[in-house]
């Protein structure tokens, strides 16, 4: 799902009765005509993360030798209270258990922080001897403070240790991390979005409700690969219909080729496809640059038949524009 919107990093949703609702949930008693709250947006979200950050770990790694650019890769998922509303940043912290420290929210597993012993919840002090009060004091949006500290640590060599001063239960610990290539393309979560996957082809969002909607990893790889095709395969905007066609059908092939390569079953994976369309049958009304998801899911069981690692663009195989002429017929 190509396009020209940059993803917005921020994970706070819409102003929401947080607060209330959890205030609510101690005290039922004194909500007159209350039923309980479902899970608070807070912990939900944060699971969506854990899992995105273990998928785009995978898929980035397994792509770095095809995307446009690599970065130092780390397998850590950060998160900082300022990045949430200043009236739900109480529920939060409790929920989360965050401090004004940046904290770890999620570790890939087998990833370099993985194997380095870090584990979420652990909070960030330094990086490299340089405390997170000076980095934060150059800060130019606090909100975006945790992605810029992953930006930070995706720009380290690639080829030495990144030393990380980590809190943890009130104990200081030292974690060093031998970062590996990886994409330097980043996933991030867009909330309020409804249900929506796009690229400005450098970063890849998936809303929160997509996230939700895949029962499985196979399934969510899936869909994160297709996004992360577009910036292998270079697409830009597209000068007519034909040609976005076109580009779609090779991000799908291309995110087979990448779910499968990264250790996904791309083939399970489709049921997300066929379930989606089974659920919102006026997609063709109003989004022409797809073919039909039934179709998408030939044209990817097709391609899951002749599968290699590591994969191959495309263009490597001379085969830049074959899905034109199919999508057209």
């Amino acid at each position: 799902m190509a396009g020209n919107r940059k993803p917005e990093t921020s994970l706070s949703p819409p102003a929401s009765p947080l607060a209330r609702s959890l205030g609510c949930l101690a005290m039922l008693h004194l909500c007159v005509g209350a039923a309980p709250p479902a899970t608070p947006w807070p912990v939900t979200l944060r699971e969506k993360m854990v899992r995105l950050n273990a998928v785009g770990f995978r898929l980035g790694t397994t792509a770095a030798k095809l995307c446009p650019r690599t970065a130092a890769g780390t397998g850590l998922t950060l998160d900082y209270i300022e990045a949430y509303d200043a009236g739900d940043r109480p529920a939060i912290r409790e929920l989360l258990k965050m401090s004004d420290r940046p904290q770890i929210a999620a570790v890939a597993p087998g990833s370099p922080a993985d194997q380095a012993g870090v584990v979420p919840g652990d909070e960030i002090a330094a990086i490299d001897g340089v405390s997170v009060e000076q980095i934060r004091s150059r800060s130019r949006d606090a909100s975006l403070f945790a992605d810029e500290l992953e930006d930070l640590l995706a720009a380290k060599p690639a080829d030495a240790p990144i030393a990380l001063a980590l809190d943890r239960g009130g104990e200081r610990r030292i974690a060093r991390l031998q970062p590996v290539a990886i994409c330097s393309a980043r996933f991030v979560i867009k909330t309020g979005r409804g249900f929506d996957g796009f690229t400005d082809g450098t970063n890849a969002a998936l809303s929160d409700t997509l996230i939700g909607f895949a029962r499985n990893d196979d399934e969510l790889a899936l869909v994160a690969a297709h996004e992360l095709g577009h910036i292998v395969n270079r697409d830009a905007q597209a000068r007519s219909i034909a040609q976005r066609r076109a580009m779609e059908d090779r991000a799908d092939l291309m995110g087979v080729r990448l779910s499968y390569c990264a250790g996904y079953d791309p083939v399970n994976a489709q049921a997300f496809w066929l379930r989606r369309d089974a659920q919102d049958w006026l997609r063709f009304l109003r989004d022409p640059t797809h073919r039909s998801r039934k179709a998408r899911v030939a044209l990817m069981r097709e391609e899951a038949r002749h599968l290699e690692c590591p994969p191959q663009t495309l263009a490597a195989q001379g085969l830049p524009d074959h899905t034109t002429e199919t999508q057209t017929k």
